[in-house]
Formats: structure tokens, C-alpha cells, sequence
């Protein structure tokens, strides 16, 4: 069974394909790529909230559902991922 997200449209959207889409959109304007791609299959879900919570204080601007999502998707990505390592 795929897993799916909900991003800003009702409609959903295959997880992989949502990932790339939220981090593109939020992380990208500060990181490269290869940074995220590094950390990735490296960090816990909790590593990556922490991640996400500093963040924050940086400056990106996540509700509380974008926030659990953003953290699902790094989270579920296998090292190497081509979302993030490509």
C-alpha cells in the first residue's frame, strides 16, 4: 500500500513525490541538497524534529501539520534517496 501526504490541495499525492515537493519548497532556499542528502538515513525521527525546530528559529515558517510532515519525509527517506541525492 503506498503511503500518501496531504499537501495544500485536497488531493493526495504519492509520499516520495510530496517529499520532494515540501523540501524543495522550504529547505532548499537556505541548504543544498547534498547537505540534507548527507544527514539522511543518519538522523532519528527525533534528530529530525530537533532539526526542524531549529530551523524555526532561523526563520522557516511551517505550521504544526507542515512541521510533521517536512520531519515524516526526512525521516522515511533511505539513504542515498534521489529526491535529495540526484
Amino acid at each position: 500500500m503506498a503511503a500518501f501526504l496531504i499537501l495544500h490541495s485536497a488531493m493526495p499525492v504519492k509520499a516520495e513525490q510530496g517529499c520532494g515537493e515540501l523540501l524543495d519548497k522550504n529547505c532548499t532556499s537556505c541548504h543544498y541538497k547534498t547537505r540534507i542528502c548527507q544527514k539522511i538515513g543518519q538522523k532519528s525521527k527525533r534528530g529530525w524534529k530537533i532539526t526542524v525546530k531549529r530551523m524555526l528559529r532561523y526563520g522557516l515558517q511551517l505550521d504544526a501539520r507542515q512541521q510533521e510532515q517536512i520531519i515524516e519525509c526526512l525521516n522515511e527517506l533511505k539513504e542515498g534517496s534521489k529526491l535529495v541525492c540526484e
